[in-house]
């Protein structure tokens, strides 16, 4: 009776990993049925790292305030994005020479804060609202430019250790597999996707600095070209 057989062998690997497992998720059905949820985590990230270019947005914290970003972000270097926060916003743009910056006026404020009033005043009437130029090689542009490095960006997503399998919900109308990770200050959530490659669709994090982060345009072309013209100061010129 291979029925019968067929129901004995799954009712004795149920049993089996039920009691291995002190009755925790266990099915082999659902997303991913051959991976732990940890092991889903690093695949998700493997599959952004094996992105060409994507676009990374959401809300983070920095020092304790909060900022909002959208970075399309190459693997090649090249980026495009806007960075908002309570001190400010800019818009920031890298290619393999240079990067631009063109940030309002609070921003530079902030910047500016323990210059003399008319010496602030000055620079920012010169800068505020304006495309700022340097090259790549420099060695502020290397700060900015950390913005636009893929490696980077995902490092903070290599560690899910303890990830569980959740639900399946949908993230901008793909499918996405939930995993959650308990953690000191909260509890991490991922959304992978279940159908075609498995990328980390969104993350999040709970606590005193909550966090949400979404990835999309995936292999989409990063329009990084340079600005042109009157609004574009080079700031090797002013030095």
């Amino acid at each position: 009776m291979r029925t019968a057989h067929r129901f004995t062998a799954t009712a004795t690997a149920a049993l089996a990993c039920a009691a291995a497992l002190g009755l925790t998720a266990c099915s082999a059905s659902g997303p991913f049925p051959d991976l732990s949820g940890s092991e889903v985590a690093d695949k998700s990230v493997d599959a952004l790292r094996g992105a060409s270019s994507l676009t990374v947005s959401g809300k983070v914290w920095d020092g304790g305030k909060p900022l909002e970003m959208n970075m399309a972000v190459s693997k090649a270097g090249d980026c495009r994005g806007t960075i908002a926060g309570q001190d400010g916003s800019f818009e920031l743009i890298r290619n393999s020479e240079f990067v631009f910056i063109k940030a309002d006026e609070p921003f530079y404020r902030s910047q500016m804060k323990d210059l003399p009033k008319d010496q602030a005043d000055a620079a920012v009437k010169q800068l505020a609202g304006h495309w700022l130029k340097s090259k790549a090689t420099e060695a502020d542009s290397k700060e900015l430019s950390a913005l636009c490095d893929l490696n980077d960006l995902l490092k903070e997503f290599d560690e899910s250790k303890g990830a569980k399998k959740g639900e399946v919900t949908t993230v901008g109308g793909r499918k996405a597999l939930t995993l959650t990770t308990k953690t000191t200050e909260g509890t991490e959530t991922l959304l992978v996707a279940t159908e075609g490659k498995p990328y980390l669709l969104k993350a999040s994090t709970t606590g005193k600095e909550p966090a949400e982060v979404a990835f999309s345009d995936f292999d989409k072309p990063v329009q990084a070209e340079a600005p042109t013209g009157k609004d574009v100061i080079d700031a090797d010129a002013m030095n």
